[in-house]
């Protein structure tokens, strides 16, 4: 695994819990959670800032909202019972593809 994708998906696990702490701030309106949320948000973006040095802008943010969308499905369907469509988890397995496609090009 290269430097890159170690960082893309830092990147994506912090922006992930960053999602799930805003989530449970929109429910419970607790200003803690808001504040945890901003604070992986922030560390999640840094890194994926910093995988621009070793990745095109484009291909690294791809790839991150790729891995953070595919980690809050798997989270939301654990944690809160949401399901996905067959069409939906078709288009989570294309952007896995893809995935592999920017990494072995």
């Amino acid at each position: 695994m290269n430097n890159a994708l170690i960082y893309i998906t830092a990147g994506a696990l912090f922006d992930t819990f960053g999602d799930l702490l805003m989530k449970t701030w929109v429910i419970s309106n607790s200003k803690i959670h808001f504040a945890g949320g901003m604070l992986f948000y922030v560390i999640g973006l840094s890194f994926l800032a910093y995988s621009f040095t070793f990745k095109n802008i484009v291909v690294a943010s791809v790839m991150f909202l790729i891995f953070n969308v595919i980690l809050l499905s798997l989270i939301n369907w654990m944690v809160y019972s949401e399901t996905l469509s067959n069409k939906e988890i078709t288009a989570l397995a294309l952007g896995l593809v893809s995935i592999v496609l920017f990494e072995f090009n």
